[in-house]
């Protein structure tokens, strides 16, 4: 929720409907269902200023906001307090605290309640996936996908290992950092759907929550998995395959992309095949949805087999994660690409660009690089050989991180 994008607000409970009762005139809905309005300038907590309305779903809305002690900027995002159905800001304060601490995850400040509304103030995030991939012409590089798909797992995984499972992974629902390291990794948003997957039990042990049948649907229908549309319950594969599907989209429409009918996507997906559905993308993601397709709602995916496939592909296509990723070199944020080299790609085609970028950037001359990387690699070059992981140059975590199972489940 705390992305400077209007479009990474989902309104899981559609347009406010009026409660019963309450002293307003009959016919017309309780103006507090609305979004919460909060004027420019306005003080909340006595200490966050409303600088700016990022924008506002159905019941909630999300602002820019300002310490006035420290001036630094986050994301304030309002609810009312008569929100139908239950508030969908409690769950993701739940949520947020206990990802408190993780690397590459949205941190909540703090939390309050008025008389009218609750509030949550959050870190501040760039635009989300969904506006860069408009930016790009809807069509990124293997380059970009790959490293794109090692950061969503990452984020997933923090997500699966604190207890939860997302339900909504969407390009809307995931955003860049907006300085330093971060702004070149995407970082999950919006746990307004998320459930509990890992619960307590009378003695007060961690236990799995039984599945429940036919359940409600949760999710955004395009790219939620096949087993959401059967009304099953959804468990950590269920993300995964939601990841597929954005990592998919990356390269190519999705069979289903035209599509309205909720069933008929539902049938789609089953029916579509993995060659047909990773067409353009690079052989190996296949093994990802064959590795999927075995695990059950009990089974815990296997997050450092994930890793080590996007690895091999970034292996055999010699990327690298301090490559400028495609909306750098289109010139867009803090790292973008000179424009006298950008102008160089505006003449290759996407699957080209690969090339070019190993040539144009190396870990020492990015800034969102830590200096031990750049050492590293200059002393291997003086040794006269390649790195002995070269993907690992510049990586926005440890490959290590993806084999822990901190919930034993």
């Amino acid at each position: 929720m705390a992305t400077a994008t209007p479009s990474a607000i989902p309104d899981p409970h559609g347009p406010a409907k009026p409660k019963p009762g309450g002293h307003h005139e009959r016919g017309q809905p309780r103006p507090e269902l609305g979004p919460v309005d909060l004027p420019q300038g306005k003080i909340v907590a006595r200490r966050w200023k409303v600088v700016d309305k990022l924008g506002e779903g159905g019941c909630g809305a999300v602002y820019l906001v300002e310490d006035q002690k420290t001036k630094q900027r986050a994301a304030l995002k309002a609810e009312s307090n008569f929100v139908p159905g239950g508030s969908v800001l409690k769950l993701e304060v739940q949520v947020l605290r206990r990802l408190s601490g993780r690397q590459y995850v949205a941190q909540l400040i703090t939390s309050g309640k008025k008389e009218k509304y609750s509030y949550m103030v959050m870190t501040l995030f760039g635009p989300s996936l969904s506006r860069l991939f408009k930016y790009c012409k809807r069509e990124f590089t293997i380059s970009t996908q790959v490293r794109l798909g090692m950061q969503m797992l990452y984020g997933l995984k923090q997500l699966h290992e604190v207890g939860y499972v997302h339900r909504d992974l969407k390009p809307a629902n995931l955003a860049v950092g907006v300085r330093g390291k971060a702004s070149r990794v995407v970082h999950l948003l919006d746990f307004g759907l998320s459930r509990e997957y890992i619960i307590k039990n009378e003695k007060g042990r961690p236990e799995m929550r039984r599945p429940r049948e036919n359940t409600l649907f949760r999710g955004t229908t395009k790219y939620c998995s096949s087993n959401s549309h059967k009304r099953a319950e959804q468990g950590r594969p269920d993300d995964l395959w939601s990841m597929v599907y954005v990592l998919a989209e990356m390269r190519g429409p999705l069979p289903w992309d035209q599509i309205r009918d909720k069933h008929e996507i539902g049938r789609i997906k089953k029916s579509t095949s993995d060659d047909k559905l990773l067409a353009k993308c690079p052989y190996q993601m296949k093994e990802i949805a064959n590795h999927l397709r075995e695990l059950t709602y009990f089974n815990r995916p296997d997050y450092q087999l994930i890793y080590t496939i996007f690895e091999d592909i970034m292996h055999e296509h010699k990327i690298k994660f301090s490559d400028p990723l495609d909306w750098e070199i289109l010139g867009y944020g803090p790292n973008a690409v000179p424009p006298a080299i950008a102008m160089d790609f505006d003449k290759m085609k996407p699957g080209k660009m690969r090339k070019k970028i190993s040539r144009i950037q190396s870990v020492a001359e990015d800034p969102s690089v830590h200096k031990t990387s750049a050492t590293t690699t200059t002393t291997t070059s003086k040794a006269g050989t390649e790195s002995k992981d070269a993907s690992e140059e510049g990586s926005p975590f440890n490959r290590n991180e993806f084999d822990k199972n901190e919930m034993g489940f």
